[in-house]
């Protein structure tokens, strides 16, 4: 038996795999749950690393009124789940993923409390500013973007419930755009309401808390949520150590989570010199 190939095929797997197992905490955008993260925290599971997807606060079974949710809701509810994590973790660090309005969430834990972090991954997501105020929200921010797919009426607001609704019409050419007819559909039927305090709080961040943390960006370039030009504006605003880009739409951890794992592996993963 020849073992050159099975030394060979070792050598690759190990050069294409990051040198040490991470801890991921996986958080949400807006009008989804953690379940969006399913798949592609299996693919990461199946690697190796360690994962935990965090539920934002205002979803089904939380509790609590949507009205009553709140920005600080969000970044404690993260902040729980990264003490939690840390502890786990033999390095005492996770790093930190934000999909989408996940991406304010985690730029505000960051800035509360970076000492756990490893550094942020931010997945087609907002990505705020440092040393503005009172900050950026994501109102801030959606409404800077002109070349995304948004209508007048996407929205629909329910002022005496606290709530945000995507126009059923609009889904699944906003939210999965690049994903096959079946895909399509689950993408659809997972949109929930989202609680609108949280979408208009501004995040304000310092250069010497949130920009003293690595920071990696991975661009999705069939995006209709937030267009890719909207994305590479945001990302030039900010110190990003590296971007991944990927040819998909706005949800990559459902209709790519191979591409969106590796993606992510490999953007939370310095290169070694």
């Amino acid at each position: 038996m020849n073992p050159k190939p099975l030394l060979l095929g070792a050598l690759a797997c190990a050069l294409a795999s990051p040198v040490a197992a991470e801890t991921f905490v996986l958080v949400h955008g807006a009008f989804q749950t953690s379940a969006a993260w399913g798949r592609t925290a299996d693919v990461l599971t199946a690697a190796g690393e360690t994962v935990v997807a965090v539920e934002l606060p205002g979803r089904a079974g939380d509790g609590r009124s949507p009205k009553d949710i709140t920005m600080a809701d969000h970044v404690a509810a993260v902040a729980d789940a990264v003490d939690k994590a840390a502890a786990a973790d033999p390095d005492g660090k996770v790093t930190l993923v934000g999909h989408s309005f996940g991406g304010l969430v985690i730029s505000a834990v960051a800035e509360a409390n970076s000492s756990r972090l490893s550094g942020l991954v931010y997945v087609a997501a907002y990505l705020p500013r440092v040393g503005l105020e009172p900050g950026e929200s994501l109102q801030d921010l959606a409404t800077s973007d002109h070349h995304g797919g948004w209508q007048k009426d996407s929205f629909q607001v329910d002022g005496e419930r606290g709530t945000a609704a995507v126009n059923m019409r609009d889904r699944a050419a906003i939210f999965a755009n690049d994903a096959d007819p079946q895909t399509a559909e689950s993408i659809v039927n997972a949109i929930v309401d989202e609680p609108l305090a949280p979408l208009a709080a501004p995040v304000a961040l310092t250069a010497g808390r949130f920009g003293a943390l690595r920071k990696a960006y991975v661009a999705t370039l069939r995006d209709k949520a937030i267009s890719t030009d909207f994305q590479l504006t945001m990302i030039g605003r900010v110190m990003v150590d590296e971007v991944v880009p990927l040819d998909t739409g706005h949800v990559p951890h459902v209709t790519a989570p191979e591409l969106l794992a590796d993606a992510v592996r490999r953007a939370a993963t310095p290169e070694i010199e």
